[in-house]
């Protein structure tokens, strides 16, 4: 430190060291001033901070007492509604009460959504229909190239004449031949034909002919893969007026998609190049192509036949031993061979426009797999549990099947036959676990000395099987025992399903009609069926009820529809009758809706001189004796179904007009088919409610409700007048129209 001057003051003050006093200060001060407005900004927010968490408590708390009330509201309206409300309703109809919105009543959307396999199903569908709960699990369909994947969506200019006529479009692809007992033309009472849904009798069958045709012959089916020509272009010149010659598609837009599927199918399916690759290998007409049956073939190990598709396919010497479920195509032969329903080339032989790349579709070795590890099981997978995860419409995934259209339709009626013919050999070849020598015929024969050579083989089938006779009959003895127990049914209902249901319309791809979607159809009508019973029986509407039972049939458009038998506690009054069963028009300026429904669902034709060509129409009359006479009251003791009170327009009836062939008709009461207002305005649909007020109508009643699916009788007989008497017993040929009840484990 520097000693001090003589006379030098070190406390006066420079300027320099004024000047940095004075901003020392002056921050000194600010720094201040910014804690102190720190800390008041702090408070302020702390403020806010706790006056937000009070309004948010506040706020959560209003909203969770109105919750809460809401609920508790709700709760009481529903267990008023249920017990009160409901009970007894038929009786007490409202016009100004939306029934229909109810949440006993609503099936809700397809929005529940299997963790395993992603299907789409509605609430109360069973939770192992789609994958039998993981256990089934199936390779997806590809989406197919353009051009088939823009025919099938509609973005192909060609579609709309595509999408029309896509099983002839099949039919030139297929290769091998489709075959049935009889297909069955739809033709109304009145002598008119309609092609609404596919139909078949009896058993359904494919055939494979050769490789090449016999001299002289045209090429079919396969054969017409293998034309020739100078070269490739010539070649599929000849293929394609092959194939629209032989099904008359003479249009330039139908030649073009020929063309187009033709390319498409000769580069991507398997089974074409599998059959090409191995052609040069036949070296004369004594050699043949052999297609295994199933992906591993018996006695073989899992791990040798895995990977390529060429293992499974051999060339042979025509006489060398084969197995019965294999396919056997010849170089060039004559003769058509059956091919088994369980092999695995069996739906791609068939649909090639499905399958396009020739992928293998059920077969028996098929194994099911656990839904945690995904290892394979010992059980294998059932026709039904194949088909049905087939068919079903899952999130994200674009089903190509039920794009398809009459297509579809083909598959599915053909692929339930093979469910049942499944179902069928189980019972043919498990007959000792029936004890079928304890069944009442056979010892009916044998205790009056029949001659057991004329008795012959036949081959039972139990009452567990849903269609068969003793099935049929099991169910129409409970009808007898519930009537001969409880009297006479109160009520018979038929219930019809509406192509009009929004739940149906809003699953429609574009461009398709219900018609087009039997799975839809089927799935909504049979939760609006346990929607109905359930309403009936479970919330009393008619009141207490003692049993009931139901059977469903299908039209001949491929609508099903529901008979139901209902017993009540309490039997049905004559003096009730008005107030729970209407075959009147509903007043308009009073319930529009109701009315909206019964001249839409409720009216008979008109038919008569009105309407000619009425489906109803036979032999000039209407088979359901339309139209009725007007009555002023309700008469019920006719022997039959009692008169309804009809009222005409003059004595307070309505009335309107509807247009058929351009021509305004006026519709009265007599057309009106009997309904419960309550139920039509609930289901909006066709529900036919009768009243059964004779003894002599149960016997029949209950027969028609389980007389089962349409049935042929015929006879075998020997043309040979020196043969042997042949056995006379009739044989029955079932014709159903329920392609997709079975395979949805409907009941």
């Amino acid at each position: 430190m520097p000693k001090r001057r003589k006379g030098a003051n070190l406390s006066r003050r420079t300027t320099n060291s004024t000047v940095m006093r004075d901003i020392r200060a002056r921050i000194q001060q600010n720094n201040t001033d910014v804690r102190a407005s720190m800390a008041q900004l702090r408070e302020a927010r702390d403020e806010r901070n706790q006056q937000r968490q009070l309004e948010r408590r506040e706020t959560r708390r209003f909203i969770v007492n109105r919750r809460r009330g809401i609920d508790q509201q709700r709760q009481q309206l529903l267990r008023a509604f249920t017990s009160d409300s409901f009970l007894r309703l038929a009786f007490q109809y409202e016009p100004d009460v939306e029934y229909y919105a109810h949440s006993k009543v609503v099936i809700g959307s397809l929005d529940k959504e299997c963790p395993h396999c992603h299907a789409l199903k509605f609430k109360n569908e069973p939770v192992g229909m789609c994958c039998s709960s993981g256990k089934v699990q199936l390779t997806e369909i590809e989406t197919p190239p353009e051009p088939l994947h823009g025919l099938l969506i509609g973005t192909d200019p060609d579609s709309s004449l595509f999408l029309k006529s896509i099983r002839t479009f099949n039919s030139c692809f297929q290769m091998t031949s489709f075959g049935a007992t009889e297909i069955v033309n739809n033709i109304a009472a009145n002598g008119q034909q309609f092609n609404s849904t596919f139909k078949i009798k009896g058993q359904i069958y494919h055939k494979v002919g050769s490789l090449l045709p016999m001299p002289n012959e045209s090429h079919k089916f396969l054969q017409i893969y293998f034309m020739g020509g100078e070269d490739s272009e010539r070649a599929l010149a000849n293929r394609v007026d092959a194939r629209c010659d032989y099904h008359n598609l003479n249009s330039p837009f139908a030649r073009r998609i020929v063309t187009h599927l033709d390319a498409l199918l000769n580069e991507n399916n398997e089974l074409l190049k599998l059959f090409k690759s191995h052609m040069h290998k036949l070296q004369s007409d004594n050699h043949a192509i052999v297609i295994n049956p199933d992906r591993t073939p018996a006695g073989e190990h899992v791990r040798r036949f895995n990977a390529p598709v060429v293992d499974d396919v051999a060339g042979i010497m025509v006489g060398d031993r084969t197995a019965t479920r294999q396919i056997v195509i010849r170089r060039r032969n004559n003769n058509l061979q059956f091919i088994s329903d369980t092999h695995r080339s069996y739906d791609a032989l068939q649909y090639p426009l499905i399958f396009w790349k020739g992928q293998d579709g059920y077969c028996v070795n098929i194994k099911q797999r656990d839904p945690v590890t995904g290892a394979e099981t010992n059980k294998n997978v059932s026709s039904k549990d194949f088909y049905s995860y087939r068919l079903m419409i899952r999130s994200g995934r674009d089903n190509i099947i039920l794009r398809c259209r009459e297509l579809s339709q083909q598959f599915m009626v053909d692929m339930y036959v093979k469910i049942e013919s499944e179902r069928l050999r189980y019972l043919r070849y498990n007959q000792q676990k029936l004890r079928p020598e304890e069944y009442i015929h056979l010892r009916d024969a044998i205790a009056k000395n029949a001659d057991t050579a004329e008795i012959g083989n036949s081959v039972i089938l139990p009452s567990s099987y849903v269609g068969s006779p003793r099935h049929m009959q099991e169910y129409i003895q409970d009808a007898m025992t519930f009537v001969r127990e409880y009297g006479r049914p109160c009520l018979f209902i038929t219930f019809t399903c509406n192509p009009k249901w929004q739940e149906i319309t809003s699953l429609l791809l574009p461009g398709q009609n219900a018609i087009h979607r039997h799975d839809i159809t089927e799935r909504v009508f049979k939760q609006k069926l346990k929607s109905l019973i359930s309403f009936i029986t479970k919330l009393h509407v008619f009141g207490p009820t003692r049993c009931w039972m139901y059977s469903v049939e299908w039209q001949k458009r491929g609508l099903p529809h529901a008979h139901i038998l209902i017993w009540f506690v309490d039997k049905i009054r004559a003096e009730d009758i008005d107030s729970l069963i209407s075959a009147e028009i509903p007043d308009p300026s009073t319930d529009q809706l109701l009315f909206d429904i019964v001249t839409t669902n409720m009216i008979h034709g008109p038919c008569g001189i009105l309407n000619r060509s009425s489906p109803c129409m036979v032999d000039r009359k209407c088979t359901k004796r339309f139209p009725k006479d007007f009555i002023n009251d309700t008469v019920t003791h006719i022997d039959g179904y009692p008169i309804y009170r009809r009222r005409s327009t003059e004595n307070g009836g309505q009335s309107f007009i509807k247009t058929i062939s351009n021509a305004d008709i006026d519709i009265d009461n007599r057309w009106v088919v009997p309904h419960s207002p309550l139920l039509s305005k609930t289901f909006n649909a066709h529900i036919n409610v009768e009243s059964c007020s004779s003894v002599k109508s149960i016997k029949y009643i209950c027969k028609y409700v389980n007389k089962g699916s349409d049935m042929a009788v015929f006879r075998i007989e020997n043309t040979n007048v020196n043969a042997p008497p042949l056995n006379e017993n009739d044989e029955m040929a079932n014709d159903d129209d329920r392609p997709n009840w079975p395979v949805y484990q409907f009941q």
